[in-house]
């Protein structure tokens, strides 16, 4: 119980550490709207997107069957990977210079300007989180050792566990399957 307390405290004092830092740079207020605006921006722009590109099946409950909606996730699929890309590239940019140039209550054109980079990098930031979220929540819909990083994570869970629905699979009874060495 006493290292459960340490562990908690450490971890208690290392967030309270970054936050006391993050508050003592100019470009807070920049930070504070994105941990506020990005969520909300991003839970919207998956539910607009997941309209206009048909896959709004990704979001019911139900598992089976699958919608006829589904013929359009190869094209939907790249298009979400390079949008993805694209916004994460444009927020990749924008941060910096939001960073660096933090935002002032002026009337000047550079004000604006960093009034713009602060909005541009909140919104691509939002933009790069929204397609991100429904690229992993459709492909795995349709396969769940996709994308590539998720079906590494769920084989190494299957190596790890004696548990087989991190592959998907219908585990076999116990008398009927080898287990498998860990060490």
């Amino acid at each position: 119980m006493l290292e459960l307390l340490f562990v908690v405290a450490l971890v208690s004092w290392a967030v309270i550490s970054v936050l006391q830092y993050l508050a003592a740079l100019p470009a807070a207020p920049t930070l504070l709207a994105a941990a506020l605006v990005v969520p909300v921006l991003a839970f919207l722009r998956t539910r607009r997107i997941a309209r206009q590109r048909k896959i709004e099946f990704v979001r019911r409950g139900n598992r089976l069957p699958l919608p006829p909606e589904r013929f359009y996730w190869p094209a939907t699929r790249r298009w979400l990977g390079r949008r993805t890309i694209f916004a994460g590239c444009i927020a990749a940019a924008a941060w910096p210079f939001a960073i660096i140039r933090p935002v002032q209550a002026k009337f000047e054109v550079a004000a604006l300007a960093e009034w713009g980079a602060a909005v541009l990098a909140i919104t691509a930031l939002a933009e790069a989180a929204a397609a991100l979220w429904l690229y992993v929540t459709t492909s795995q819909r349709f396969n769940r050792q996709t994308p590539g990083l998720v079906g590494w994570l769920r084989r190494a869970l299957y190596r790890l566990s004696d548990n087989h629905e991190f592959l998907a699979e219908e585990p076999l009874p116990r008398e009927k399957r080898a287990r498998e060495a860990v060490y």
